[in-house]
This record gives C-alpha cells, sequence and structure tokens, in this order.
C-alpha cells in the first residue's frame, strides 16, 4: 500500500500531482484515497507510521479534505458495511478512563487552588491570629502523648 502521511498528502494535492481524491468506506471504516498522475493508488496514513488513517464518520473525512484544499471529492460506499460500522468500536478504550482522570485532576486543582486562595486572604488579613512554633509544637507533643496514651489501653 502507497501512503502518506497528511502534510505529504496536502503537499501532493496542491501541487497538482492527483487525478482525483475520495473517500472509501471498506467494512465499518472510511479511508481518504487519491488516483496520482501516475503510479499506484494512495491512501492517507496516520502522522507517526504508515497505518492507515480510518475515520468512523465519512464526514469528518471530507472536513480534512476541504481544509487542506481538495473540494471535488469521490465518495465511494460500495465495500461499506453499515452493520460493521455500528460494532467498530473505539480502539482506544483507554481513553474514557485518561479523560475521567484528567477531569477529577481539574476538579482537584480548582479546588486546592481555591483552599490555597482562601488561606492567603486569611494570612493578609490584618486581624489574623498567629500561632507560634513553639506553641504549635507543644500542642502536636500533647496530641502524640494523648494518643499514645489512649493506643496503650487498648492493648
Amino acid at each position: 500500500m502507497n501512503s502518506m502521511n497528511l502534510d505529504q498528502f496536502r503537499t501532493a494535492l496542491q501541487s497538482g500531482g492527483f487525478r482525483s481524491v475520495g473517500v472509501t468506506g471498506i467494512g465499518g471504516l472510511f479511508f481518504v484515497t487519491a488516483r496520482p498522475r501516475s503510479g499506484k493508488p494512495i491512501t492517507l496514513a496516520t502522522t507517526r507510521g504508515k497505518q492507515a488513517r480510518s475515520f468512523r464518520d465519512p464526514g469528518k473525512a471530507i472536513v480534512i479534505l476541504h481544509q487542506i484544499g481538495a473540494h471535488k471529492i469521490d465518495v465511494d460506499s460500495s465495500k461499506w458495511s453499515p452493520e460493521l460500522a455500528t460494532q467498530e468500536g473505539r480502539r482506544r478504550p483507554d481513553t474514557a478512563r485518561r479523560q475521567r482522570r484528567a477531569h477529577k485532576a481539574a476538579v482537584y486543582d480548582a479546588w486546592f487552588r481555591s483552599e490555597i486562595a482562601k488561606a492567603l486572604n486569611e494570612a493578609d488579613n490584618p486581624a489574623a491570629q498567629w500561632v507560634s512554633n513553639e506553641a504549635v509544637k507543644k500542642l502536636s507533643a500533647n496530641r502524640r502523648d494523648r494518643w499514645r496514651s489512649m493506643a496503650a489501653r487498648r492493648k
């Protein structure tokens, strides 16, 4: 299979190297293809690697072609199967999990930043009461002693 990434495909298209450009349905997916002025047909490939770039929605393929300057596009759905299209799942099942983690991280980040802002506002308040380091150490030592004595009684 002859293939080109999007930049190569755009350059060949804009320089007039293709006789025709099309979207071809095979199974449940669509592929962008081109017939060059000479040589074998070419398929749009992924940016990294030489795998054919597939689309579940032919409209997205047409949008990309239109953006790079292809305004006359042939569509061939003779080998496309609507039944297989519904079966074609996401190729990256980890995407939903990754997006949930990113959302949780963003929510946590917003909460954390608001807590910091509250603390800074409280610290900047002239009426804020400050506790000395010595007082905190004494309070912590008292709490530790209390916890140790409670733990010793439970044994």
